[in-house]
């Protein structure tokens, strides 16, 4: 079981909002967005360990999000998350937009605005 790795939570104010929010995605979106995983040829990388910024996404440009790019050029702007997708797609409900792509009928607003304010901090 010493194996098995935990992440801050979200709403553990103590924690770093990078922490919290690296943890955040890693739990709700690396188990696709990984070298090994069903997105990987996205070049999004959302592990927690992930060093990469531009893997991360920021200033990448989407590799084929079509419809899921909400006309927006990068997956995270530093200091914009309106101009972010990554945000656009956490906010959509609608299919080939809404991420998660599957389980998820309903918008994660805490997750939403933790994502937003990690974007907001990159400088």
């Amino acid at each position: 079981i010493s194996n098995i790795p935990s992440f801050p939570q979200m709403d553990d104010l103590s924690t770093s909002l990078n922490d919290r929010a690296r943890a955040y995605l890693e739990i709700n979106c690396a188990h696709c967005h990984q070298k090994e995983g069903a997105a990987k040829t996205s070049g999004l990388y959302l592990t927690y360990h992930e060093k990469d910024l531009y893997t991360l996404g920021i200033n990448k440009p989407p590799v084929a999000a079509g419809k899921g790019s909400g006309n927006l050029s990068y997956d995270i702007v530093k200091g914009k998350p309106s101009a972010s997708i990554i945000v656009y797609r956490m906010k959509g409900l609608e299919l080939d937009v809404m991420m998660p792509e599957i389980g998820k009928s309903l918008i994660h607003t805490e997750g939403v605005a933790l994502i937003s304010e990690y974007i907001k901090a990159l400088k």
